[in-house]
């Protein structure tokens, strides 16, 4: 590494620690506060992004609170379906790396694994459902037009979500084919 890609790197990680400083002002912990307990950042996004939602959206308080309701409903199928998905994977992945594993075991496996990936993207679905009766015609389309945005963003950055293997996310179109097949 010479002496130019040195100071490059160095110009750009402050530049973009300059163009991150407005907005460590807006919610972020200051400087020696103790990172939250590991659970708490999780309600924490959920809550931030259902304010979100309901500032783009515009919902009324009845709204936001149904939408709390039925996220608060799904919690627990999701938890438990994102640990099925990582038992799966595991497995799978340890599997294939055995040299004397049969393939009709791996093929097992993965189908397995395509199953709680389909079990967790149906309880996305449902969730989605739910939420969609919950808002205004108008707030669907809006909400559709948000989805697309979301979608180009996932795309663009390599197309498969953490849990779901990616997909229309939350207002979208539904797919059930796309991920009915077992991965490669």
């Amino acid at each position: 590494m010479n002496v130019k890609q040195v100071l490059g790197g160095i110009g750009l990680a402050v530049a973009l620690g300059v163009l991150a400083a407005p907005a460590r002002g807006q919610g972020a912990p200051a400087p020696g506060t103790p990172p939250p307990a590991p659970g708490a950042m999780m309600d924490g996004g959920r809550a931030q992004r259902l304010d979100r939602m309901a500032r783009r959206l515009k919902l009324t308080d009845a709204q936001k609170a149904s939408c709390q309701a039925i996220f608060a409903r799904h919690q627990d199928s999701f938890k438990a379906g994102k640990q099925a998905l990582r038992e799966a994977g595991k497995a799978y992945r340890e599997a294939l790396d055995k040299p004397d594993a049969k393939v009709d075991d791996l093929r097992s496996l993965n189908r397995a694994l395509a199953d709680r990936r389909f079990d967790l993207r149906m309880e996305g679905r449902a969730l989605r459902q739910e939420l969609r009766a919950v808002l205004t015609p108008d707030q669907r389309e809006q909400a559709a037009r948000m989805e697309g945005r979301m979608e180009g963003m996932r795309m663009a950055r390599g197309g498969r979500g953490r849990f779901c293997g990616g997909g229309p996310g939350p207002w979208g179109k539904d797919d059930p084919a796309r991920t009915a097949n077992p991965m490669p």
